[in-house]
């Protein structure tokens, strides 16, 4: 039967729309089978994170030192153990007083800030400047406590769950001691039943993965310890409350590129402004000085050459990991751009002829030449 261009367009429109929809019930089959095991998901993930971070340690230790991999290993888990039962002593009992007391104070912070933007009208009225702040910030005071409230009470809930947060880290601890004593022979193991093709282009995976994640989670972690201890001091030296807590918070979400700067910076403006008056100023400019020296000299020291993608890139991989994994998927966004963008490269040049399968992993000895260019 001969179709008109008419009908075969329609014909064509229409398999279009099957597919896509036969796609989209795929997706929601997979994601729904995804989320009943993202538990599992994320104590892999912290696992082979946590790998990641000891590696370089353990090979120090291993190849500079008589001990064996698995005595390296439990060297370095003896200085984790010791650390944590430090942190377990001294820390964590503080961060939970002061999240009670954050808690037990949000109302009063609230009505603070009422009084603050009633004060900064009647200024703008004197000065005669036609703006009202006031109902802008009328419902802030009652969402700045509810908020509190429930941020500091969900806090509370998490460290009240010893037994959870116990036995999930264990696990993580575990998993990571394999992967550290074993992870480099079952790769060979694995990789040894490849073609040479094949073996060569895992090999440019693992390489990707270990530049791009390796060192994104190191450089974070360093990163974020940095900045929070650095918080810490300057709140502390100016009396600021609540500033364990602020300067633990901005420590994390310091590590979130681009968004995470500027979400540290307000609780603390926030709570200085609130709590704090007198150091309001002092602390903020501190505070940017920080935030310049951590982000345009200490930053690009510790991440330079880790990612290696453009900033429009960054941007997307941001923004699409927030959808499909909410704040990890902010967090690890990039390292996983940076590892389909390795892997784009090598198929588009296997496509064009310039390189051999066999010369996958040869990629990344070329990509510090490549950006020299």
């Amino acid at each position: 039967m001969k179709l008109s261009a008419r009908e075969r367009q329609l014909l064509t429109v229409l398999v279009v729309l099957l597919i896509a929809f036969f796609a989209l019930q795929v997706f929601a089959i997979l994601w729904e089978a995804l989320g009943r095991v993202a538990d599992v998901l994320v104590i892999f993930g912290s696992a082979w994170s946590l790998s990641y971070i000891l590696a370089p340690l353990v090979d120090r230790i291993d190849h500079r030192t008589r001990l064996n991999r698995f005595g390296a290993v439990l060297v370095v888990y003896g200085a984790i153990f010791i650390l944590l039962g430090a942190a377990g002593a001294f820390v964590v009992p503080r961060l939970a007083d002061q999240l009670a007391a954050l808690a037990a104070r949000g109302p009063e912070l609230g009505s603070s800030a009422d009084q603050a933007a009633k004060d900064f009208q009647l200024n703008l009225d004197r000065i005669g400047l036609p703006v009202n702040v006031v109902p802008l910030y009328e419902a802030l005071p009652g969402r700045l406590a509810e908020l509190a409230g429930t941020f500091a009470s969900d806090a509370l809930g998490v460290v009240s769950a010893t037994a959870t947060i116990v036995f999930d880290l264990l696990l993580v601890l575990i998993i990571a001691f394999l992967m550290l004593l074993d992870g480099d022979a079952l790769w060979n193991r694995f990789t040894s039943i490849l073609s040479e093709e094949l073996r060569s282009e895992f090999e440019l995976l693992r390489m990707s993965t270990d530049k791009s994640f390796g060192g994104f989670i190191r450089g974070s972690l360093i990163l974020g310890l940095l900045y929070g201890v650095a918080t810490l001091l300057i709140l502390a030296a100016f009396g600021v409350p609540f500033s364990a807590v602020l300067a633990v918070f901005s420590g994390l979400v310091v590590m979130i590129p681009f968004f995470g700067p500027i979400l540290a910076m307000i609780p603390v403006l926030g709570i200085t402004f609130l709590g704090a008056p007198n150091a309001f100023l002092p602390v903020a400019v501190l505070s940017f000085l920080l935030q310049q020296v951590m982000l345009n000299v200490v930053s690009p020291r510790i991440m330079s050459k880790s990612i290696g993608i453009h900033p429009l890139f960054v941007f997307l991989a941001l923004l699409l990991g927030s959808k499909v994994a909410g704040f990890w998927g902010v967090l690890l966004g990039v390292p996983v751009a940076g590892v389909i963008n390795t892997m784009a490269r090598y198929s588009l040049e296997v496509g064009s002829g310039r390189r051999q399968r066999t010369e996958a992993a040869a990629l990344m000895e070329d990509a510090p030449i490549e950006a020299a260019k």
